[in-house]
């Protein structure tokens, strides 16, 4: 196990073992589903190759072994759960449609709160942060419950900070505890050992936590706040210690890329025992709205292969497995308004944190998210 760490890295045995068991759980959903043992084969190696060609190589290098589950990455549930259960049966379900069985979302987003102690440079949120709060704790679970009872398979708290609202956030995850994987999307900021062990205790799975620079000045500057990287890195400690499964958002722009930060970052994330970290692309939305802070093809180009090398190359099995999602774009649509959505502070839906498009309800056909 790694110093520090709430997670241990499997051998390639366990790997093998544990990839072959999980397909069969999958298998076995389908064989509900389908009524039929062998169209469930079939749909899960239609499933299995969508994934193969999203992804061009056919398996990762690692897995992760937390409270006695598996774990790939911070967008598929752990597995053996409800969670999984209900993330892959929907997935099935996208896969080869019943009539009658009717697919829900894998993923609900959730901004709790829009109160925050930082002032992040590229924060999307910019023209409702630090609003107060608008729905109660009731009103929120009644707008959640629904898709947990169809089937969401995983809950992300959000904000603003999803601190910042602790004891709210500690009720959501009590509520919805072994019924679906739960994660929050934080700062980090303020979260000591204590809330960590109350956040675990809750039935939090997961932390993923915003680090945007290798070094301290550079990622304070960026959050606009002098404690941000104390608190990122307490954080991480904290949470590892309560056996919380850590990440790392990070949105690096042209100019951290073209200065050669992000490979830096990475180090930092295997010194610090993270396992997982997750590239995400800066939007000209919210702080960013009219600003040149897109990504061009090169700067793309450059992080799918760091990707491609950490996730994909032996030499590289005790590194984080990298995230790229926008990578992906080429062969896989993206999800917003079919597979997961945003709820945000107010109610109101949307199809992902960037678009801005008000949804009515759930729509699982296409992608109707415009932020590409």
């Amino acid at each position: 196990m790694e110093k520090n760490s709430s997670y241990r890295r499997i051998g390639s045995i366990e790997y093998d073992i544990v990839r072959l068991l999980a397909l069969c759980n999958v298998w076995w959903i389908g064989c509900k589903i389908y009524r039929n043992p062998i169209k469930s084969i079939r749909v899960l190696i239609k499933m299995i190759r969508n994934i193969n060609k999203m992804i061009v190589v056919k398996k990762l290098v690692r897995a992760f072994k937390v409270d006695g589950k598996y774990v790939w990455d911070m967008f598929y549930p752990s597995w053996p759960s409800a969670g999984f259960n209900s993330f892959f049966k929907n997935h099935l379900l996208e896969t080869e449609p019943v009539t009658g069985r009717e697919q829900t979302l894998r993923r609900l987003m959730i901004a709790i709160t829009k109160r925050c102690p930082l002032q992040c440079e590229h924060c999307s949120e910019a023209a409702t942060l630090y609003n107060k709060d608008v729905l109660s704790y009731d009103q929120f679970i009644e707008r959640i419950e629904p898709y947990v009872q169809q089937g969401v398979g995983q809950l992300v708290f959000s904000g603003g900070e999803p601190l910042s609202r602790y004891d709210d956030l500690l009720l959501f995850l009590r509520h919805f505890k072994d019924r679906c994987n739960q994660w929050i999307y934080t700062s980090g900021y303020g979260l000591t050992l204590e809330k960590a062990k109350q956040l675990k205790a809750a039935g939090l799975d997961g932390a993923a936590i915003s680090l945007d620079h290798h070094l301290e000045d550079g990622h304070n500057k960026f959050r606009g706040n002098q404690k941000s990287y104390y608190w990122v890195l307490e954080a991480i400690k904290n949470l590892q210690t309560a056996g919380v499964f850590v990440a790392i958002n990070v949105c690096p722009s042209k100019e951290y890329i073209e200065s050669g930060g992000v490979p830096k970052l990475i180090d930092l994330c295997k010194q610090l025992g993270v396992p997982v970290i997750n590239l995400l692309e800066p939007r000209a939305v919210g702080n960013y709205q009219d600003k040149d802070v897109e990504l061009q093809q090169s700067h793309k180009d450059h992080l799918k292969q760091l990707s491609d090398q950490f996730n994909f190359n032996k030499t590289y099995y005790t590194y984080p497995t990298v995230l790229f999602p926008a990578g992906l774009r080429k062969t896989m649509p993206c999800g917003g308004g079919r597979i997961y959505m945003f709820l945000d502070y107010d109610g109101t839906l949307y199809p992902c944190p960037f678009c801005k498009v008000k949804l009515s309800s759930y729509q699982p056909k296409t992608s109707v998210c415009l932020a590409e």
